[in-house]
């Protein structure tokens, strides 16, 4: 019955991304939520911050799920799921203010009338403005730190987690106090902000975070934590629905609400199903991304130059994964799928030795 609810929940997280994206694209670029999509010839407008649709798919799924839980008297802890989904909740809405964000100063020189008119007048998926564009500067580090922290107590107050863990020749450790007021917390600041760090082509963040939530629901679900599994899952789900609009080429952006979404949903789905090893085991790339990154001062994009099909590096040396297949001459889709064949690799490898 569990494996039965589980089915569900990523069949309902999907159909609803999956039908609830078109709607979702005229209603963000008719709001004025959009961006340009960096490496395509024209650099297009396209409806961005997608991850409030498949935030509403996980919301869909796993609220549907604790309801027939408790109908079919199904042992789930629903407190536990609840804490989750508040945690990716707060850390979605940071993610949303980062999106809409908008610089000091630019201001649009049509009137907001003709500019509705206009938005209306388009049936397409994207769009070409006459109008100034939009500098969207997003919030500073230091404000998202300190957003992001509150994102963390819904996880402390339920007592989600191991305060031991084993590790090899040291043995068992018994972090106390130390993990749910410095661990968790710093755990959460850095995987939400990696998994924005690795983004930057069509389908990158989406896909990648797919395979890591596969994994993690895998592991979850043969090790008895369902609710672990649920919003593994879930997510699951979600990001599929989610990749039919963002694979190349790109109908909808993911946005920082879809980055920040998945590392809260990845994190909770680590911390919730007592599997921090293996979650660190599969961050493998973003570990490195992170290590790339900071080679430069977190100052290098992972998004290259369009010079006919291939990207280009426009950094002098590698600061990003991306980086190293775009020195291969890979074409946008070529580097998207060969880093989501890397993190399908790692996945399985960590299946195969943590299982």
């Amino acid at each position: 019955m569990e494996l039965a609810l589980l089915i569900s929940a990523t069949v309902l997280s999907f159909l609803s991304v999956a039908s609830g994206v078109p709607l979702a694209k005229k209603y963000l670029l008719s709001s004025g939520i959009y961006g340009k999509d960096q490496q395509k010839p024209r650099k297009p407008k396209i409806a961005t911050s997608g991850g409030i649709v498949v935030l509403f798919g996980v919301l869909f799924s796993t609220m549907a799920v604790i309801g027939l839980g408790k109908i079919l008297q199904i042992g789930i802890q629903n407190e536990l799921v609840l804490a989750s989904v508040c945690s990716i909740n707060i850390i979605t809405l940071i993610g949303l203010i980062d999106d809409i964000h908008v610089g000091e100063g630019i201001e649009n020189e049509q009137s907001s009338s003709n500019r509705l008119f206009e938005i209306m007048d388009v049936f397409g998926d994207q769009m070409e403005f006459n109008d100034p564009d939009i500098d969207r500067v997003g919030l500073s580090q230091l404000s998202k730190m300190i957003f992001v922290l509150p994102a963390v107590f819904p996880l402390m107050a339920v007592g989600a987690g191991s305060w031991t863990m084993n590790f090899p020749i040291v043995g068992v450790i018994e972090w106390g106090l130390i993990y749910p007021l410095v661990l968790l917390p710093l755990g959460l600041l850095f995987v939400a902000n990696v998994v924005n760090m690795l983004a930057g082509t069509n389908g990158l963040s989406a896909g990648m975070s797919l395979i890591a939530a596969l994994g993690l629901g895998t592991f979850a679900l043969f090790n008895g934590r369902i609710e672990s599994a649920l919003i593994g899952f879930s997510l699951s789900g979600a990001l599929f629905g989610f990749l039919i609009y963002n694979w190349y080429p790109a109908s909808i952006l993911p946005g920082d609400s879809l980055t920040y979404l998945c590392g809260a949903a990845l994190f909770s789905t680590m911390v919730l199903g007592d599997m921090e090893k293996f979650g660190i085991f599969i961050f493998a790339p973003w570990f490195l991304e992170f290590f790339l990154k900071a080679r430069n001062r977190f100052d290098a994009h992972s998004w290259g130059l369009l010079e006919g099909d291939e990207l280009k590096n426009q950094h002098e040396s590698i600061y990003s994964l991306t980086h190293v297949f775009m020195d291969r001459g890979m074409n946008e889709k070529g580097i998207t799928a060969s880093l989501i064949a890397l993190e399908v690799f790692v996945v399985l490898l960590g299946l195969a030795l943590f299982l």
